[in-house]
């Protein structure tokens, strides 16, 4: 049963907040991060992780919230840190097409943002519309075309998105990348399209010639919550397969995304570990 049935947003988001305090005793956040399909389990073990100290882990039903039903996706806050900084990773996303409102996806989120943390980190895994990217590429995303996807502003918050994606964190991570021998990292501009059912072959031509690179289910609404909290964002995904393409499966996606993590796990290891604030 999802565990917020019968509460207001504003009920499932202070419960989350009153968890995560209460199980933070005042220690300063200074990241969020969310794992897309295939990343929490793995980011969090072995010689392909962020190399997080873990301090504490929480499950998402203790915060009084649903627990992801997509398989890759994990059902945690893990609190830790990497370096002096202290990180909040969400293991698993909380995605509208499994029924929930886009306000309860975002509640853990919402949740870091009240508690102090000042930078997000999105991880995500996405189909390729441009040709120049083939799956298995890891990209950074720049920007995003959220039209077709919902928002969890209410009311008038008029937030500016000229810069969702920090042009600052995009070239640390791109001096990142280079440092550790990755290669220069394309970037992509990030399509909203509610799923779970993916593109079909006019879809995806229609949205590569609106402008888009990579197409996925998720991430948008979360840049923007986390912008309008007044966080710096980055946003990294994998390209897992080509959209529109006849044979696509969660188990590819799930396949891809586990091959690139220790690529993404460098870089964001490397990020994290810098004041998100610094200019």
């Amino acid at each position: 049963m999802d565990a917020t049935q019968g509460q207001s947003f504003d009920a499932v988001v202070e419960r989350a907040t009153m968890t995560l305090q209460r199980r933070l005793q005042g220690r300063p956040i200074d990241w969020a991060l969310i794992c897309g399909s295939g990343f929490g389990k793995g980011l969090m073990q072995g010689d392909g992780g962020l190399g997080l100290a873990v301090e504490e882990t929480i499950a998402l039903a203790e915060l009084g919230m649903p627990t992801p039903g997509v398989a890759g996706h994990g059902k945690a806050l893990v609190i830790g840190t990497i370096g002096a900084r202290r990180v909040v990773v969400q293991t698993g996303r909380i995605h509208p097409y499994e029924g929930h409102s886009v306000q309860v996806c975002t509640a853990a989120l919402a949740a870091a943002l009240a508690c102090g943390a000042r930078g997000v980190a999105l991880t995500c895994a996405a189909g390729g519309l441009s040709p120049v990217l083939v799956p298995g590429d890891v990209v950074l995303i720049k920007d995003q075309i959220g039209l077709l996807g919902p928002t969890p502003l209410i009311g008038p918050r008029f937030v500016g998105c000229g810069a969702l994606y920090e042009p600052r964190l995009r070239a640390r991570a791109q001096a990142i990348a280079a440092e550790a021998g990755l290669g220069a990292m394309r970037e992509a501009v990030y399509v909203h399209c509610r799923g779970p059912q993916y593109e079909t072959p006019a879809e995806t031509e229609a949205l590569r010639r609106l402008g888009g690179d990579i197409v996925g289910m998720s991430t948008t609404y979360e840049a923007l919550l986390a912008v309008a909290e007044g966080a710096v964002v980055a946003g990294v995904a994998v390209v897992t397969n080509v959209a529109g393409i006849v044979g696509l499966s969660h188990a590819e996606v799930e396949e891809r995304s586990d091959a690139a993590r220790p690529r993404v796990a460098r870089l964001l290891a490397a990020l994290l570990a810098e004041d998100p604030t610094a200019s």
